[in-house]
């Protein structure tokens, strides 16, 4: 049964009639704030119901004060106290001269019009950056320009205020020459090469791709004189340095450098320092790799570097040791692969196949036709015939794969006796046999089998010997 109170309480917070009143606590199970809530939600209206009576409107507004200090209307403040007693809140704040409804009932309890508040501006949008490229890259750029400085610090040969130094001295005498520029006329003997890559390691390898160079690193160490050996008599050398610029990008770092750290433990160079290296550009893998105390003599850099220059190219296809050959699967399967057949049973095969009628709808193969007989294999030459040493004879040194030989020529023999001797030496023929010059680089082939030892201008120098596959 629906409470006189309850309906009384709703006609006053809702000017609803008494049997609207009614219906709503009805539908709310006489629950005031539900039914209240209710009739705001559908506009005041009871929705035609079955009475037929005509659709209520919403309650009007309540007329608010225009006085400045915020004050509401005495009607519409005896309906909230009314409202908040019956919901069961403290109403004794209505009597402050600043109270205000909104600050007591919740907001769908409240008159239409009274709950309508003030709604802010929205926040404007904007963007922002948390990483600046631009910053990042300057920060990345000096972070290695701290470090390129600290290791010209380092590999400087006489340091200002090392009286360790190879160019280290107190204060000149009185008597004697000025001898200010002595530190740097020795620091200048043992400075880096003028060709170093000064860029970082992965900019010289997109560099000696685009290039078809290889990159010959030096990882040299301050401590160790035969770094400082390297930069005084191997890479100042003149055919040293026309052999490196014509095939190589040549970098050298030193041990205690970010970089120079980072590539010896990649590489695993030891603690064996000086350490020399070839890398290709196209795997990066360590093709070669040498004791830097082996080539602190010029002439012996230039045969190591020659000697690799004749097995190894740019314009040939990587070794096949290099991670970028792709492994092959041979005739016998792997291991793994025979330990599950055999699981298996071993013998695999379709079942439901009818072989004989499938080769009956095949029409005939036609038998195949014997391949005609591989032509015989050219045979290497005899060994001609050397002449005594002493007289017009002249030397020459082979630097075959893998070996060298020396043999005496006449200046009148030609450039084919010379290919003749190196296809007997190989035991390969003289239609797979090349054989270049390297200072300057001249192939012997386009001199002319024809021409003297003289013309061709061999005599005392060293030919490579290769051999095509």
């Amino acid at each position: 049964m629906i409470a006189d109170d309850n309906i009384a309480m709703f006609s006053s917070m809702t000017s609803a009639s008494p049997e609207e009143a009614r219906r709503y606590l009805e539908m709310s199970d006489s629950n005031l704030e539900q039914a209240v809530s209710l009739f705001f939600d559908m506009g005041g209206s009871t929705g035609g119901g079955a009475s037929g009576s005509p659709p209520m409107h919403p309650a009007p507004s309540p007329h608010f004060s225009g006085g400045g200090d915020g004050g509401m209307d005495e009607d519409v403040v005896a309906e909230v106290r009314a409202a908040a007693i019956a919901a069961g809140l403290d109403a004794s704040s209505l009597d402050a001269p600043m109270a205000h409804p909104r600050r007591l009932l919740p907001r769908r309890l409240l008159p239409m019009g009274a709950a309508e508040e003030e709604v802010r501006a929205p926040i404007a949008s904007f963007q922002d950056q948390m990483i600046d490229p631009g910053v990042e890259r300057r920060r990345m750029q000096e972070a290695m320009k701290a470090d390129a400085s600290a290791m010209h610090r380092r590999m400087t040969f006489d340091r200002d205020g090392d009286g360790a130094g190879a160019g280290a001295g107190g204060e000149p005498m009185s008597d004697g020459p000025p001898v200010a520029s002595g530190g740097s006329a020795i620091n200048n003997l043992f400075s880096p090469p003028e060709y170093n890559e000064q860029t970082a390691y992965y900019h010289v390898k997109e560099k000696a791709l685009q290039e078809s160079k290889f990159i010959l690193v030096n990882i040299q160490q301050a401590e160790v004189f035969d770094s400082h050996m390297l930069n005084r008599d191997v890479w100042s050398d003149d055919t040293i340095k026309e052999i490196i610029q014509g095939s190589f990008l040549f970098w050298q770092r030193d041990d205690k450098s970010a970089e120079g750290d980072s590539f010896c433990k990649l590489h695993s160079c030891g603690h064996q320092l000086p350490h020399i290296c070839v890398i290709d550009p196209r795997t990066g893998r360590r093709m070669k790799s040498w004791d830097g105390r082996k080539w602190v003599e010029s002439h012996a850099a230039a045969e190591y570097l020659s000697s690799f220059l004749g097995e190894f190219s740019m314009s040939r296809s990587p070794p096949a040791m290099s991670p970028s050959g792709s492994p092959t699967m041979g005739a016998q399967a792997p291991p793994a692969i025979a330990q599950a057949m055999a699981s298996l049973g071993g013998d695999m095969r379709l079942v439901g196949y009818d072989e004989k009628a499938d080769s009956e709808m095949l029409p005939p193969v036609a038998p195949a036709e014997p391949e005609p007989a591989a032509p015989a294999k050219e045979a290497p030459c005899a060994m001609p015939e050397e002449p005594p040493s002493g007289g017009d004879a002249v030397k020459v040194v082979f630097k075959l794969p893998g070996s060298r030989a020396e043999r005496r020529f006449l200046p009148t023999d030609t450039v084919e006796t010379m290919f003749r001797v190196a296809s007997a030496l190989t035991q390969e023929p003289v239609s797979c046999i090349d054989m270049s010059t390297q200072f300057p680089k001249r192939a012997l082939r386009e001199v002319g089998m024809e021409a003297t030892v003289k013309d061709a201008q061999v005599a005392g120098g060293v030919v490579m010997v290769s051999v095509r596959a």
